[in-house]
């Protein structure tokens, strides 16, 4: 019995990793999009695993011009994992996400079969809820992930507190403190966590009435949730509450205004869930009508709260059936737009209310169907999911193509248009960035991000005044601790007009804001080597070299010194690390050249030979792995290097390695 139980266990894991490959095996090949470029691409904390404490200090958004009060560590760390295997290799990012997802659908498998006691029933929700295309704004998306993290803690947090109401009593307190520390993950993992407490009230109201009776029994089980949570706000507001340059996008919006368009809100997310397709991103709803019609949507509202107290009272017979509706609410009320966040309506806001409209679907096919026309049933719906969620990856395959369909159903989303002229930007087309970004300030004349996009480009195009004049608007309206950045930017263009003192000024002023910013020191050595004071450009040279130990920064600044004197120019930054680099090595300097070639890799992170020049490095220091890992991205982004591929092979053999020499 129990190795048929096994085989049958085994059989439903196979069926949802299944499910989740053929639905999203072919975002693998996706670009970083949207929010990516900031949580990765230009996110200086996932870049090494010393930054894992820092992870924990900063906001999320720590690699914008903007910022915001997201605290999500957890999601952090997870880059910093991928980063430290896959660099910039979005391939990478896309396999974490698919995996997680799949952990998240078992975990639901495991949670509905407690449940209900029914494998049917349970494999077949969490194989739709693997494959549906509501959930590739979590999966496809890889700044999505916040809401896979928080589902496999808030699930796991669940099971375990479930397993240790049926534990003996040695193990009963395990399984109890491990629930805790799952739900403690889940708020590092995404802020609606904070709900989870009542999950737990609901679990023991509805499943385990009996156990009301005993003597404290629900303050001692559920009232440690409601203090983790109690300690989590605490230390949000007194200590990590951190400051925004942008409200939420609902702060705008009535506390009425919200409420009344909560009707039409459900009224969406059940027409999705029925049939998910003309599915988009930054979805718009109309607020702050007329009174009469928000009235009438608190009408609707009082309706809806009805329904859903009949429901529950005429499913109170089956224990599990009324804790599901009650987890679907819990899990949407945060994210309902009754409270002031960024958007009214978005796909993965349902992501773990979805399961249980999935469960019902489930259970009234298995109830009304045959055995027979129900598998057809589920493999037919389930073969519809993931042609859709296929579908829809395509979608994101293409930016340009993303972003259009995103302003077709909302001609006002503001960050769509901003996307969008960074595509145009990036391809070269410069007029119509500038249209879009210019959209994007007409519809939120505080977007930092398109106003900062805008001035870099007429940066670029030697508009400087135009420029200029932006940069002066996002100097007024940009956080403290991104000041520094716009500051060390407003020096590029005194540099650029030959207003070189106002020039220093302004580098000075960038690194006393905000020391971490490392060109700001390239940018004064520029200057300083222009006058031919070499050794106070070479100190600042050493100075964004940070990561040379005090011990070898003295013998490394007087060969930073004797290689300004004999080098041609200093304008381009990438050019001159690398160049910095290769002379250092061939000093035998190794921590330094590492340092150098680093920082070229800031500059630009998609040229082979600066990774096979970094692995090298790491190589001459008796750091394999790292090396070899360098050396791998090389060949992901150049799969004909030669060298890197021969060096490869030979550190794969253990061969005895010939001296090399860096590009």
């Amino acid at each position: 019995m129990a190795d048929r139980t096994y085989k049958q266990y085994a059989l439903v894991f196979l069926a949802i990793c299944a499910a989740c490959f053929l639905a999203y095996a072919n975002s693998l090949t996706n670009p970083f999009i949207w929010d990516d470029e900031a949580l990765v691409v230009n996110n200086p904390l996932i870049r090494s695993w010393n930054n894992f404490g820092a992870s924990f200090m900063n906001e999320l958004y720590l690699g914008t011009n903007s910022s915001s009060n997201f605290y999500r560590p957890l999601q952090t760390i997870s880059y910093i994992f991928d980063y430290h295997f896959w660099q910039l290799n979005p391939f990478g990012y896309h396999l974490s996400n698919i995996i997680l997802q799949a952990a998240v659908s078992w975990l639901v498998f495991l949670l509905i079969f407690n449940l209900l006691v029914s494998l049917p029933i349970a494999a077949a929700t969490a194989v739709f809820f693997a494959a549906s295309p509501l959930n590739t704004e979590a999966v496809t998306y890889i700044s999505g992930r916040a809401e896979m993290l928080m589902g496999l803690f808030a699930i796991l947090s669940l099971l375990l507190f479930i397993k240790s109401q049926k534990s003996g009593i040695r193990r009963r307190g395990l399984f109890y403190i491990l629930s805790l520390i799952s739900f403690i993950l889940a708020l590092l993992s995404k802020e609606a966590a904070i709900v989870f407490p009542f999950i737990i009230c609901g679990y023991i109201f509805y499943l385990l009435p009996e156990r009301l009776k005993e003597k404290y029994y629900f303050i001692k089980r559920a009232i440690p949730f409601f203090a983790v949570s109690l300690i989590y706000l605490i230390l949000r507001f007194l200590f990590l509450g951190f400051s925004v340059s942008l409200a939420p996008a609902l702060h705008r919006a009535s506390w009425f205004a919200r409420l009344s368009s909560l009707p039409q809100i459900i009224i969406t997310y059940l027409k999705l869930l029925i049939l998910p397709v003309d599915l988009h991103m930054s979805r718009q709803l109309a607020w702050g009508g007329s009174y009469a019609g928000s009235l009438l949507g608190l009408i609707y509202l009082v309706f809806i709260v009805i329904a859903c107290s009949c429901c529950l009272r005429y499913l109170a017979k089956n224990k599990a059936a009324p804790f599901m509706f009650f987890w679907a609410l819990v899990f949407f009320i945060p994210q309902s737009g009754i409270f002031p966040i960024n958007a009214f309506i978005a796909e993965h806001f349902i992501y773990l209310s979805s399961i249980s409209f999935f469960t019902c679907l489930v259970y009234i096919l298995h109830k009304v169907l045959r055995r027979r026309l129900f598998l057809l049933a589920i493999c037919g719906l389930c073969g519809f999911y993931i042609l859709l969620s296929a579908g829809r990856n395509f979608e994101w395959a293409n930016p340009v193509v993303f972003y259009r369909n995103i302003i077709k159903y909302s001609p006002g989303s503001f960050q769509a248009h901003n996307n969008l002229g960074l595509q145009y930007e990036l391809k070269g087309l410069n007029a119509q960035a500038i249209e879009e970004y210019k959209l994007a300030l007409e519809i939120n004349p505080r977007l930092i991000e398109a106003r900062a996009n805008l001035a870099n480009l007429y940066f670029k195009l030697r508009r400087f005044s135009e420029a200029e004049k932006e940069y002066e608007l996002v100097e007024k309206i940009c956080p403290p601790e991104k000041a520094g950045e716009v500051e060390n930017n407003i020096a590029n263009i005194y540099e650029a007009e030959g207003r070189v003192e106002q020039a220093i000024q302004k580098y000075k002023l960038a690194l006393k804001l905000d020391p971490r910013i490392k060109f700001a020191h390239f940018n004064l050595a520029r200057i300083y080597y222009g006058r031919g004071e070499h050794d106070l450009a070479g100190l600042h040279i050493l100075e964004s070299l940070s990561e040379i130990t005090a011990t070898a920064k003295a013998a490394d600044c007087g060969v930073i010194s004797d290689f300004l004197r004999s080098s041609p120019y200093v304008d381009s930054a990438e050019q001159f690390y690398n160049n910095l680099g290769i002379n250092f090595a061939r000093q035998g300097r190794w921590e330094a050249a590492v340092s150098a070639f680093n920082r070229c890799l800031e500059l630009n992170p998609w040229l082979s030979d600066y990774y096979y020049n970094l692995g090298l490095a790491y190589l001459n220091m008796g750091q394999r792995i790292k090396a070899k890992r360098a050396l791998s991205q090389a060949l992901s982004i150049n799969p004909n290097h030669i060298r890197a591929k021969r060096l490869i092979d030979e550190l794969n053999n253990k061969g005895k390695r010939k001296n090399r020499n860096v590009s």
